[in-house]
Formats: structure tokens, C-alpha cells, sequence
């Protein structure tokens, strides 16, 4: 689903985003803070700029779009689109029930305050990692320039089918003017696994390694290493072991900037 609409920062244009790479499943994260596990493979969108007469603007003319401007947010959505499941409830924050709870007794009547001392649990972000993105104006696998918008470090705290939107704005040059949705798109529905399900990372897409090789900081998996890292993750105790999958080394990507 892409819905664009009129800007009227640039007067007669019209904006749309389209989804380039969906992503296929993840490991979930769970509520810990180092423990990231990037959406395999990583969403990558394009935003597409037409004229008012709706021709295509050429991207291959030098400052025909304000990249610097551009910007795409993401969101966690349940399947079929219609509710947000940006928060989840933290149990960490769960107050631990008492074994024997007090009783208030009125006249005839006994009413547990049990509920009264048990405060909610805090919630906190599903959706983890940068979901924001600026536009790289790059090659596609067709050789042709386009802007598009990677997210390589987008988790997910819990397990379960979920879909992202993807939203587009022109960021104003005052922070006091609003900036408003230019075009939405969402992803197709993907899956988070619990760790003990989840079947390992997939081989890296050749559009990840093109838009790698142009300076975008997108983690690859080195297959010809494979052997290597089997032979180590097998020699580590119990309970030490990686994923299926997520043995294989991740290209070097120092030097390496968006």
C-alpha cells in the first residue's frame, strides 16, 4: 500500500515510497540493551518525485531534489495495518506479587487492596535501533539514481507477526514549522522469532551489497569464512553458541559512511 500526496514545500510536486526490500523475519531482542538482533534481511526504501504533469524527475540532474531534506520514520504495525504496536509492557517493571496479600474487611463485606499496591508495568519501545533514515541518492541494480532510505539495525523486543510503515517528510528549515506526511508505504508482514525458533540470518540480497558498496552502512555476511566461524562457535562452552545463520563474519565496515 503507497499513498502520496502534494507538497507544498515544492509546489506542483508529488512524492510516493515504495518498499525495494522487505524484511523477512528477526530474532526478537527481548527488554536487554545489548542484545540487538537487526531484521534480516534489512527494510530498504525508495521515494519516488514526479512533476506536476506527473513525469518522473530526473535524478541524474544535479539538485533536482534536496536530499539533505529527506527523511523516512518507521513504525511497528500489527498485520493487517490498523493499530500501532510501537509499545510493549516492560515485565522487568512488574511489581512481584506477596504470597499472602492484605485484606481490608467493611462491616460484612472483604475487599482485596492487593491491586491497590501493585503498581502497572512501565512500558517501553518494541521497536528498537535508528527509525529514522535520510536519503541517499544511489545506483539501483539497474544501474539508474534514486533515493533510497536503508534501516539496517531495526529490532523488535517481542515475538510475533508485525509489519512496518514507513513514513515521508521534507524536514523544514525552522524547527518551528511542522513538516508535514508526504507519502506512507507499508512493508509486507514479516515474523519475529523467540530464540529458540528462529532459523538464522538469510544469504545477504544483491541489493544490500550494492547499496554496501556505495558507502551505506549495511552489515554483510562473508560466506567464504563460513568454515572458520563454524570451527569457533563449536568450540564454545555450552550455552555460548550463536544463532543458525549468525556464525558467518560481518563485512568490515570501518570506513565505511552513509
Amino acid at each position: 500500500m503507497t499513498m502520496a500526496l502534494y507538497d507544498h514545500c515544492s509546489p506542483g510536486r508529488t512524492y510516493a515510497l515504495s518498499m525495494e526490500q522487505n524484511p523477512i523475519h528477526a530474532r526478537m531482542c527481548g527488554f536487554g540493551d545489548k542484545d540487538r538482533r537487526p531484521m534480516d534481511p534489512p527494510p530498504i526504501v525508495r521515494l519516488m518525485v514526479r512533476e506536476a504533469d506527473g513525469t518522473p524527475v530526473d535524478l541524474n540532474v544535479p539538485g533536482t531534489v534536496d536530499i539533505s531534506q529527506c527523511m523516512v520514520m518507521a513504525e511497528l504495525f500489527t498485520v493487517d495495518q490498523q493499530q500501532p504496536c510501537s509499545l510493549v509492557a516492560n515485565p522487568a517493571t512488574t511489581t512481584v506479587i506477596p504470597a499472602t496479600p492484605h485484606i481490608r474487611t467493611i462491616g460484612d463485606s472483604t475487599m482485596s487492596i492487593l491491586h491497590l499496591a501493585v503498581p502497572p508495568p512501565i512500558s517501553t519501545r518494541n521497536l528498537t535501533g535508528s527509525t529514522g533514515a535520510s536519503g541517499d541518492l544511489l545506483k539501483d541494480l539497474t544501474g539508474n539514481y534514486g533515493i533510497f532510505f536503508a534501516f539496517p539495525d531495526l529490532s523488535v523486543r517481542t515475538d510475533g507477526m508485525y509489519t512496518l510503515k514507513f513514513s515521508f517528510v521534507m524536514l523544514p528549515d525552522s524547527p518551528l514549522v511542522p513538516s508535514p506526511v508526504l507519502a506512507t508505504v507499508f512493508s509486507a508482514p514479516f515474523e519475529i522469532f523467540h530464540a529458540k525458533r528462529f532459523p538464522g540470518m538469510i544469504k545477504s540480497t544483491p541489493l544490500s551489497k550494492m547499496l554496501f558498496d556505495q558507502g551505506v552502512r549495511i552489515p554483510l555476511r562473508k560466506e567464504t569464512r563460513v568454515g572458520r566461524n563454524r570451527a569457533l562457535v563449536q568450540s564454545e562452552p555450552e550455552g555460548a553458541k550463536q544463532d543458525s545463520g549468525e556464525a558467518e563474519d560481518i563485512e568490515d565496515m570501518a570506513g565505511k559512511e552513509v
